[in-house]
């Protein structure tokens, strides 16, 4: 074929769709500038649930600084495959301490403002700050203001989130203990926009390793409590605690092992490891309480670890470690340990304290400003077709239209930023 006559050919729509969802967020976000059908592509539901379906089996960690000196938290990302990336929370305005995370999503506490919890998607910089959770002063008769437990649950079929905070009631001057306590529990969801507050008798006993691995399941938050013979279990329809026995397997071999809870292909998974063997338990039947191992590895390789090295993630196909200074990659398919980020210099803080699963998505969670959006967009269309009739109207009559129109055209647009700021007012005053 002669080049001359050959004329540029652009791909199906189909087939681009397919290439850009196995691209990384960061490329899609820059691509999004490219085109208005980009754009308008990039932006719908079906597609940011097949980038998250491809992208859900590279699943890596977030690591928070522990520079509590710095405003913002500088966050550390390690993916198997693009390696390690940079990112900071400092679209938050506000000095925060990372919660909980799932699919994407942060929950972030605010350190400055007692009762401020955001939800944030570090990558694409969105976030939604949450109705504070206390309308009245902190008193002793009320749970404690750092919550012992807190959750995060965003549903990638439905887009919902659920935010889980929970404290043990405590009475004027005393500290609960034995059958007197009561884990006082606040959900928030953001279909309705407010926090649900029930209690519940419970005399479990959550440490600091286990209380910050929540595991989003089922519309279910999981916590593996410090017994480590069950998990406890908070079905958030009908909100009720409830407990999953751990196999029996591993509650015949609990001496000398620890136990870790953290999810495996949108799934409750156990990690039991010992001096030599780290054994992984996926739950694949909830009311029947059935368990099946579907993983064991040898830890031989990594003996000066093994001690204290403390799983944070993982996929089918790979496992992230945490251990004083280091993250560990251990390969399920070649068998393989990799070292993928250590710290260097007088750094005492061990890095589990501070570590997260993560996986870069695109999932949203600013619904109030595509509502703003959405609203501004309606009042340009209408002052648009305005416009367009009373053009028409005065050239049938021979009179300019122009500074009428235009005039009619800044006051829909006056009247929209006029509507914003008073929603923005109204949001601030009832916030304090």
């Amino acid at each position: 074929m002669n080049p001359r006559d050959s004329h540029p050919v652009s791909l199906p729509i189909d087939l681009t769709i397919q290439i850009l969802a196995r691209l990384p967020t960061k490329s899609l976000l820059r691509f999004r500038s490219v085109c208005k059908l980009w754009r308008e592509v990039l932006s719908q539901k079906q597609f940011v649930d097949l980038h998250f379906a491809l992208s859900s089996r590279t699943r890596g960690v977030a690591i928070e600084s522990p520079d509590h000196a710095a405003s913002t938290p500088d966050l550390v990302c390690v993916d198997p495959i693009l390696g390690v990336s940079a990112f900071s929370l400092d679209f938050l305005d506000d000095r925060v301490k990372i919660r909980a995370s799932c699919n994407g999503l942060l929950c972030c506490s605010s350190v400055r403002s007692r009762g401020v919890y955001y939800v944030c998607n570090p990558m694409t910089r969105e976030f939604r700050v949450l109705p504070r959770t206390r309308e009245r002063p902190f008193t002793r008769s009320e749970p404690e203001y750092e919550a012992t437990l807190v959750g995060l649950g965003f549903d990638p079929a439905t887009w919902r989130i659920h935010v889980a905070i929970a404290g043990f009631h405590r009475s004027f001057g005393r500290w609960p203990r034995g059958g007197d306590r009561r884990l006082v529990c606040k959900v928030f969801d953001a279909a309705t926009g407010a926090w649900t507050r029930f209690a519940a008798s419970m005399c479990d006993e959550f440490t600091c390793m286990n209380r910050n691995q929540s595991v989003y399941a089922g519309c279910s938050m999981n916590w593996l409590t410090h017994c480590c013979r069950y998990v406890s279990v908070l079905d958030l329809e009908n909100m009720l605690w409830g407990k999953i026995t751990l196999p029996d397997e591993v509650l015949a071999t609990q001496q000398g092992t620890r136990f870790y809870l953290l999810e495996l292909e949108g799934s409750v998974s156990v990690v039991q490891m010992s001096r030599f063997w780290m054994s992984t338990w996926v739950l694949k039947d909830r009311a029947k309480e059935e368990w099946a191992l579907v993983d064991r590895v040898n830890l031989r390789c990594i003996d000066g670890y093994a001690a204290s090295v403390f799983p944070i993630s993982q996929t089918k196909d790979v496992v992230f470690m945490a251990t004083q200074k280091k993250i560990l990659m251990h390969d399920r398919n070649s068998r393989v340990w990799k070292e993928v980020y250590g710290v260097e210099g007088n750094f005492t803080y061990p890095l589990w304290f501070s570590a997260f699963a993560f996986g870069s998505t695109l999932f949203p969670c600013r619904q109030v400003r595509r509502a703003r959006r959405s609203f501004f967009l309606l009042a340009h269309k209408s002052a648009g077709r305005r416009e367009s009739h009373l053009r028409s109207s005065y050239k049938k009559r021979g009179v300019s239209w122009l500074p009428t129109s235009y005039f009619l055209l800044h006051l829909h647009v006056l009247i929209v930023f006029l509507f914003l700021a008073l929603e923005k007012f109204y949001s601030l005053f009832f916030s304090c």
